[in-house]
């Protein structure tokens, strides 16, 4: 179920969160309350049959957890980790079987199971997890179906966290950022992104100067909606007592590509250096071995999120760039001056392009026309201006504005703004969905 819906927002969280708050003194209710709204949550947003199968990848990890956790063979947790990994394979890169029904957030849940699997081996998960807390996790509603990718120690610890006023306004906070930054940023992007991009792959020519603005409103639409999902989850999760890392820190602000991808995506980028790239050997190995590693990563980031040509195109266009930076001075050079930032900026949206294209031939079409080589004209098309203030303003929000507030934070006038700012953003939203003008969650597709 969407957490944009019109039911979910004012029937199904006011009424969880009042029962967890009836409730906050016993761990085991709550507890109980959160596994029933996991898995109905679940079952209305992908049906009976994605519900068993998850169900199934639960009583797997429980059980592979409790066999590593015997055993600690090495060659067993492998074993078990391409066992969780056969379900992804099949619902996602196979027509015949992803034909069948589509799995929602097979890949968020697959990696949260590896990832408790590996650090029930490593002794790092704060004991074996039981069945019961398995099946919690692994079906967090607010995280299954498009992240952020949590850790079972961290998770393990909300279970037992005491409910207070303070989590309920920093979640309460962080939900309506998240909210307004997917409705009122986010969606309203999507007409001029669409028009570009599905433009392109129908065959029109576009301007220069119009698909460059394309590119631009595409960078910001996934920002805005990413950052705002996760917002979102991480403020409903907060809500109820569970403390979930953040998984974007000011990502467009980064000095360089390797800055970029420690601010973005944080789950996953962690996820894959901790589970794929140290243990290959990280950077504790010849050069050779290096730069083995980071292909093994980058190629299977891509991967993760389509099996399309053009999502390698992506990865392999962020494998080279951090090979130049690690080891071309000139370049590493480059984020230590203030045009990083238009450098990383150049890169990262010209690397959104291949993501965002539909196949190969849209993104070669896109991308002769953005430098020129497919000539449609120099006059930016209507549309195209007239999204150009907002787009200029959805830019501005990505600037290190949050000096300033930091710098006013206390002053009594400065929280008294801020919260009638908050309460008219928060009801804005609030009609934008109630009247429907909302887009699918992107990063639900992957």
């Amino acid at each position: 179920m969407s957490f944009t819906s019109t039911f979910f927002l004012t029937g199904l969280l006011p009424g969880l969160i009042l029962l967890f708050y009836i409730f906050r003194k016993n761990p085991t209710i709550r507890q109980g309350l959160l596994v029933m709204a996991n898995l109905a949550l679940y079952l209305v947003g992908g049906g009976t049959r994605t519900l068993f199968l998850l169900l199934a990848m639960c009583g797997l990890t429980w059980l592979f957890c409790r066999l590593c956790a015997k055993y600690h063979k090495k060659s067993l947790l492998l074993t078990c980790c391409m066992i969780l990994l056969i379900p992804l394979l099949l619902f996602k890169y196979t027509d015949v079987i992803s034909g069948l029904f589509i799995v929602v957030g097979i890949s968020f849940f697959t990696f949260e199971a590896i990832s408790c699997l590996c650090d029930v081996y490593r002794k790092e998960a704060g004991g074996t997890p039981s069945l019961t807390e398995i099946v919690t996790y692994l079906s967090f509603f607010p995280t299954v179906t498009s992240g952020p990718i949590v850790r079972i120690r961290n998770f393990k610890e909300g279970m037992k966290n005491t409910l207070c006023l303070d989590d309920f306004q920093q979640g309460a906070i962080l939900f309506v950022k998240g909210l307004c930054k997917k409705i009122l940023l986010a969606d309203k992007l999507t007409p001029l992104v669409n028009y570009y991009f599905d433009g392109v792959a129908a065959g029109n020519m576009f301007s220069l100067p119009g698909l460059w603005i394309g590119s631009f409103a595409y960078t910001l639409q996934l920002y805005f909606d990413f950052s705002g999902y996760s917002d979102i989850a991480i403020g409903i999760s907060r809500m109820l007592g569970y403390h979930i890392p953040f998984n974007f820190q000011k990502p467009y602000q980064a000095r360089s590509i390797q800055d970029f991808w420690k601010r973005w995506h944080i789950s996953l980028s962690t996820w894959f250096r901790d589970y794929v790239y140290i243990p290959l050997g990280g950077s504790r190995c010849s050069i050779t071995k290096q730069l083995r590693n980071l292909f093994v990563v980058w190629i299977l980031t891509g991967i993760w999120h389509g099996a399309d040509s053009t999502f390698l195109i992506w990865g392999m266009g962020y494998f080279l760039l951090l090979i130049a930076e690690k080891y071309v001075p000139q370049i590493h050079r480059i984020g230590e001056k203030w045009y990083g930032h238009l450098y990383t900026l150049f890169w990262v949206n010209l690397l959104w392009v291949p993501f965002r294209a539909q196949n190969l031939d849209t993104f070669v079409r896109y991308l002769k026309g953005m430098f020129g080589l497919s000539f449609g004209g120099t006059s930016l098309e209507e549309k195209g201006m007239r999204f150009l203030p907002f787009l200029i303003f959805c830019m501005l929000l990505c600037t290190p504005w949050q000096k300033v507030v930091d710098k006013y934070r206390e002053l009594w006038w400065f929280k008294i703004m801020r919260g009638i700012l908050m309460i008219a953003a928060a009801y804005l939203a609030v009609c934008a969905v109630i009247n429907s003008s909302y887009a699918p969650y992107i990063y639900g597709n992957f």
